[in-house]
């Protein structure tokens, strides 16, 4: 649960919840709710934009005032600002994901989605007897045999 007050105890959970989603969306199966995630994606990277942003601004004022490297006042000014400096840089690439997303919630909302069509066995020409094992009702989706995510997940 965010605090709203305490911002590492919030970045990591922040954290947690996207390795849970990574986690879940490998067994996702129902297209249908790669809607719903797409449009919490949105929402979750454009405030990850304005966080970077906030915390590009701490680096600049708060972080920048107090800064030192070994005693250096001067060189950790001048680091607190190559922090600032990247933090703007990736709101920005933050901010191009954000569209990206938007757009394909966006295209998403355009498709609707049928069930699976069952998978039919052929018929055998001359013999009619029957078993007893009962014919597939879904076509079955291949496995992935590599990680894609890495297992840093």
């Amino acid at each position: 649960m965010p605090t709203f007050e305490d911002a590492v105890a919030d970045a990591a959970e922040a954290q947690q919840a996207i390795r849970g989603l990574a986690h879940a969306m490998r067994g996702m199966s129902d297209p249908t709710q790669g809607y719903p995630v797409l449009g919490s994606l949105t929402w979750g990277l454009a405030s990850l934009e304005f966080a970077l942003t906030q915390l590009a601004r701490f680096y600049e004022t708060t972080a920048h005032e107090q800064a030192e490297v070994h005693g250096d006042r001067d060189a950790g000014r001048a680091s607190a600002q190559r922090v600032a400096e990247h933090l703007r840089a990736s709101s920005e690439f933050v901010a191009h994901a954000v569209e990206s997303v938007t757009y394909a919630h966006n295209a998403d909302s355009e498709i609707s989605y049928a069930p699976p069509a069952a998978a039919r066995t052929p018929r055998r020409a001359a013999r009619a007897t029957r078993t007893n094992h009962p014919a597939p009702t879904t076509a079955t989706t291949p496995v992935r045999t590599v990680e894609a995510n890495g297992p840093w997940l």
